[in-house]
């Protein structure tokens, strides 16, 4: 994949998130809320059954799965994403944003080009597929290996307002053997778990933790067996939710 490519796909990842975390801001003002992120969202959306929204100039129209935001100067089209994702690359969705907003890449105005050029990332290890959309995979300068602690008794896990602790155990154990990178840049993100490993009431290791920046082995784990069963504010993995 061309590096012009791969700095506009991520210019289009970026400008969804930027729109998103705009609506979910006007929505917690206006209407005296606290949603933190799209799954917040989405239960909203699932309860409310509004489907359309303004927020910072912009208007927004839900569809099927995903969402349309625009306004005179900016357009954007989008399928909500895996996991936490906001999105991923929908070739098609990408290639109608990027002609809406006259942008001067016509050769990607082609969603049949980008799905073929998308196909062929995967097999060079830079991209891969979920639920019909791409995602890049992380690059050896974008990550870290964490150091855990050999001897832990307890893990607290902390979320905005929200703390609860767990006895160490093999499922906590797992995770961590299968955790074998972490993204760099995760202590920036807006949505992020801290994990803190305690010995004996004393905290001696801490660590940021969210769906993206963790292998997804180690995603199964800690978000499906231990967040999603154990959290006081557990999260819905039901992908009908998006329907």
């Amino acid at each position: 994949m061309e590096e012009q490519l791969q700095l506009i796909l991520k210019e289009y990842i970026k400008n969804v998130d930027d729109v998103c975390n705009s609506l979910l801001k006007s929505i917690n003002s206006s209407e005296n809320l606290n949603l933190k992120n799209k799954y917040d969202f989405l239960k909203y959306r699932a309860s409310s059954r509004k489907m359309e929204f303004e927020a910072d100039g912009m208007r927004y129209q839900l569809h099927g799965k995903g969402c349309m935001a625009y306004n005179a100067e900016k357009f954007m089209d989008w399928d909500f994403g895996y996991r936490s994702r906001w999105c991923g690359i929908n070739p098609w969705k990408v290639s109608f944003t990027l002609q809406k907003n006259n942008s001067p890449h016509v050769e990607y105005y082609d969603g049949t080009l980008l799905q073929t050029t998308c196909e062929q990332a995967i097999q060079k290890g830079i991209m891969f597929k979920q639920d019909d959309q791409y995602y890049f995979e992380m690059t050896a300068d974008e990550i870290y290996k964490p150091e855990f602690p050999a001897e832990f008794d307890t893990l607290v896990i902390d979320y905005f307002d929200s703390s609860w602790s767990l006895s160490r155990n093999k499922i906590i154990d797992r995770f961590i053997r299968k955790s074998t990178w972490v993204y760099d840049q995760i202590d920036k993100s807006e949505y992020k778990y801290m994990l803190r490993f305690l010995l004996k009431g004393k905290e001696i290791y801490a660590i940021p933790y969210n769906d993206i920046g963790y292998p997804e082995n180690a995603v199964k784990i800690m978000s499906d067996e231990i967040i999603n069963k154990f959290s006081p504010h557990s999260i819905s993995w039901n992908r009908e939710i998006l329907l």
